[in-house]
């Protein structure tokens, strides 16, 4: 058995255990705070890369929504023009794609389907996807905003995708198509791919129902039923309870690893990104710490143990105390140089300051950004030097520092977006700022964490732009203006002014364009703006519709009405005379004369619809181009009447059309020398349920509208139809039917070839087929009209010259035309017996016609004064009431044996 203890012994002892003791819980103490430190690491990785990507993710999704509305406006203009031009969409798709090569392809469909325009569509049948959600969605909903789909497979290149897409409609609502591009999930790929978060990371990407889009590093059940599968319920309960975003730890399951994980929502998507690091990663050099610790906590066990046996030895006990001591600083040194060395290697700018706001410490970050030439300028420089009087959001910089500083007081850190200026060259640059309180030794601290967001900005501003402002003129587009009409109406609402809204379209640009080329145009379209901008200056704004047609916002124009319609008036006769003039499209080429018709309605507050007052400009439009163009119109109610009546009638005549309301009547003609020589064919309407339609109301609609094409046509057909029936019977077959050709009808590059087929379907004999061609067909393009009658008289089909003397009669263009006979028209004939100015004019179209070797015949005549007259001034053929009247084929034969004695008696 040993000695007893001595005293001093016993006190070594317990030294020793206390000092193991105190040892050991430092190790623990500090053991704990570098696990701290490590997992707050790891927190604020994961957070700022899930944030980073879910900005990233958000601005591409974006960018390709801002594509899809483009296309879709541009369909949609196409649409409300009467037809798709399928060449210029493809090329405005293609440009789209050019600006975001992100996608696989942009596409449109139409209201089945149909794949018809786009980028990349495959050769061969056009590919249908209206089995596919995403469009049954989108043709079930009326919205305008973009949607995306589950991912999918795509059909092109068999590559699972995300779709987006955005709704087609016609001008009055209707479904018709949608517009989507896909976005191949392997695009995520290139986008986490670079990014290291140990060899155990992870990222994804989940819907809002968590399901799994995206998964780096993938597995091979990614794309199975399970592999998709909802997360836990805890976390899925997590996950919805911070829309926000969060950190949470968990057991991913379907690789059962442990891991940090954070989530970030894709701003203006139903998208989360996931991004998760390893436990055992980020964990892995705090366990060598810990490793380290314990061997070192070992090693002064048996060190203290040797001290305490050999404590007699108070020298050698002393020294090993100085010794222990001296490795405790080096420690120290050791933890300030790796603090130091991380302070100097981080990216951001970080600087540090004192309570009173001073600089007392910044990093090389720091330096870089704000352009300073040392470390000791930039510390020395006061902080309003840093930055510029007013933040951008119109706050004095001072004020908005001690509003920030007032909130790190009390919530301890805040993140604040602020504009400083380089110190070299005193521009502004944005910055986002993460201020935390810090205490150092007992001494309150402020560290700033500066982080330069001047691309972000510049993207978002690039985004804001293409978003609200026409990219050919840079005036506000249409979604712009309606935002600013909506200011306007709520102005003229507070004030009690008036205000106006212009709608101004180019005449003849369509010639432009076709003539001279979209460039041509395009500069003409540029050149407009210009000028309006210059025009209007303060007292409106100036906005792009699309095509030619701009709107103009006038605001103030007074508080009384009279005194505002002025108003109006006076600087819509500016704007007019502004834009009529001639534009110097081009160096080498010819210029182009220019002019507007503008329709401008007024509004006072908020009592009428932002809709409602495009359609009275548009209708007020329409009325002015309608007056002749070149014109303005102001909108009254009367003219909404005119305008739905018109609407009502064209409705009607397309039905009509439809339910073959019209039909032929046949109004003889007949010869001094050849008796009955046949019958013009005149066009009747008798709608259903409704009386008869007049001509002179139903044909210019039709003209307007394009529908003269379709009853031309019919008309042509029929006669010739019943040519044919004639031609079958020996009293008939011998008489002419002539038809009516509207200019509209008769320009069209194919009218010969549309002749040619009529008469070859029915088996017609061409030469008992008469066009009636009016002066102002004739008088336009005389040379192109002059070929297209040739290539029909090849044909064996004679022309007349219907109405002749009631426009510009000339020689010169009438020896030039290939005609058969000219008709006299019925005014001239009316008042024959009574105005000596008309008897020399049909006298003198007589002499004209015999001298051409041209039949002449007077249309119109009703009285036997007037027979008698024309045939003494030797004109040999006539038709009017006087012999017949207009009459359907039913009742032909039985005035068949009417006209035959009368004919007889004529003769």
């Amino acid at each position: 058995m040993t000695a007893p203890r001595s005293p001093l012994v016993s006190r070594l002892v317990a030294g020793l255990v206390l000092l193991n003791a105190f040892v050991y819980v430092l190790v623990a103490a500090a053991l704990w705070q570098s696990h701290q430190q490590y997992e707050r690491q790891a927190v604020q990785a994961t957070q700022n890369l899930a944030q980073s990507l879910a900005i990233n993710v958000s601005g591409t999704l974006k960018k390709i929504d801002v594509g899809l509305f483009s296309i879709a406006t541009e369909t949609e203009r196409q649409l409300a023009h009467g037809a798709i031009d399928a060449e210029s969409l493809n090329r405005f798709i293609y440009a789209q794609h050019q600006l975001i090569p992100e996608v696989e392809g942009l596409r449109v469909t139409d209201a089945h389907g149909q794949v018809l325009y786009g980028d990349k569509v495959p050769p061969g049948p056009a590919r249908n996807v209206s089995d596919r959600e995403l469009f049954q969605r989108l043709a079930a909903h009326n919205t305008r905003e973009a949607q995306i789909s589950d991912s999918v497979v795509s059909r092109v290149t068999g590559a699972w995708s995300m779709a987006i897409a955005r709704r087609i409609t016609t001008p009055d609502g209707a479904f018709a198509g949608i517009v989507y591009a896909l976005l191949p999930l392997d695009w995520f790929n290139s986008l986490y791919h670079p990014f290291d978060l140990g060899p155990h990371g992870m990222i994804s990407m989940r819907d809002k129902e968590l399901r799994a889009w995206f998964r780096l590093p993938s597995v091979p059940t990614m794309n199975t039923p399970d592999g998709r599968a909802i997360v836990s319920q805890t976390t899925a309960d997590f996950v919805h309870g911070h829309p926000e975003g969060a950190t949470y730890e968990t057991v991913v399951k379907l690789d059962s690893t442990r891991r940090r994980m954070s989530f970030r929502p894709v701003d203006g998507q139903p998208l989360f990104i996931f991004v998760g690091q390893a436990t055992e990663d980020y964990l892995a050099s705090w366990r060598q710490e810990v490793i380290a610790a314990l061997l070192l906590s070992l090693i002064f066990s048996i060190i203290s143990i040797l001290i305490t046996r050999h404590a007699y030895r108070t020298r050698l006990a002393e020294l090993e105390s100085i010794e222990a001591l001296s490795t405790s600083r080096e420690e120290l040194l050791r933890s300030e140089t790796r603090f130091r060395t991380l302070h100097e290697a981080t990216i951001d700018a970080v600087w540090l300051r004192d309570k009173d706001y001073h600089m007392i410490d910044c990093n090389p970050a720091a330096i870089r950004l704000m352009g300073a030439r040392s470390r000791a300028e930039l510390m020395q420089t006061a902080p309003d030097d840093l930055w510029p009087p007013i933040q951008p959001d119109g706050t004095p910089s001072w004020m908005k520092r001690d509003q920030c500083l007032a909130q790190l007081r009390r919530d301890g850190n805040i993140r604040v977006e602020w504009v400083y200026k380089r110190l070299d060259t005193g521009a502004p640059f944005p910055v986002e700022v993460l201020m935390t309180s810090l205490m150092l030794d007992g001494h309150p601290l402020l560290q700033m964490v500066v982080h330069d967001i001047s691309e972000r900005k510049a993207a978002e501003e690039q985004i804001r732009h293409l978003a609200y402002f026409d990219s050919l003129t840079g005036l506000p587009n249409r979604r712009l203006l309606m935002d600013k009409l909506d200011q306007a109406l709520e102005a003229s609402g507070h004030s009690g002014q008036f205000g106006g809204l212009m709608i101004l379209d180019l005449d003849n640009f369509k010639l432009l364009n076709d003539t001279r080329g979209h460039e041509i145009g395009d500069r003409l379209l540029v050149a407009v703006a210009q000028r309006l901008m210059q025009t209007v200056e303060s007292s409106g704004m100036v906005c792009r519709l699309g095509g030619d047609e701009y709107v103009v916002i006038l605001e103030n124009l007074g508080h009384d009405h009279a005194i505002a319609h002025h108003h109006a008036e006076t600087r819509t006769e500016i704007i007019r005379a502004a834009l009529d003039q001639t534009w110097p499209l081009q160096d080498d080429d010819l210029p182009f004369h220019s002019t507007s018709s503008i329709g401008v309605t007024l509004f006072q507050g908020q009592d009428t619809e932002m809709r409602t007052l495009l359609k009275q400009a548009d209708v007020a439009l329409y009325q002015a181009k309608a007056a002749g163009r070149n014109a303005f119109c102001l909108f009254s109610p009367a003219l909404q009447d005119v305008i739905d009546t018109r609407s009502s009638l064209e409705s009607a005549l397309r039905g009509g059309l439809n339910r073959a309301e019209f039909q032929l009547y046949y109004q003889p003609q007949f010869s001094l020398d050849h008796g009955l020589l046949g019958a013009e064919a005149l066009l009747r309407w008798s709608p259903e349920h409704h009386p008869a339609v007049s001509p002179a109301v139903f044909i210019p609609v039709a003209e307007e509208t394009g529908l003269i094409l379709r009853l031309g046509q019919w008309v042509l057909h029929t006669a010739c139809e019943q040519l044919v029936r004639w031609a079958q019977q020996p009293q008939t077959r011998d008489l002419k039917i002539a038809i009516n050709v509207s200019a509209r009808q008769f320009h069209r590059p194919d009218f010969a070839a549309r002749v040619r087929s009529a008469l070859e379907a029915t088996g017609a004999n061409p030469a008992r087929l008469q066009l009636e061609l009016t002066e102002s067909v004739v008088l336009e393009k005389v040379g192109e009209v002059v070929e297209r009658m040739q290539q029909i008289r090849q044909l064996g089909v004679t022309f007349s010259l219907d109405d002749f003397g009631t426009g510009f009669s000339s020689l010169s263009y009438l020896k030039q035309l290939p005609l058969d006979q000219i008709k006299i028209d019925q005014s001239f004939v009316r008042d024959l017996m009574s105005s000596g100015n008309d008897a020399a004019i049909v006298r003198a179209i007589v002499g004209i016609g015999r001298s051409l070797g041209l039949q002449v015949i007077a249309e119109g005549v009703e009285t036997q004064d007037q027979l008698v007259y024309l045939t003494s001034m030797d004109c040999r053929a006539f038709q009017g009431y006087l012999l017949g009247r207009p009459v359907p084929m039913r009742d032909w034969q039985r005035t068949w044996h009417d006209w035959h004695h009368q004919d007889a008696q004529t003769g």
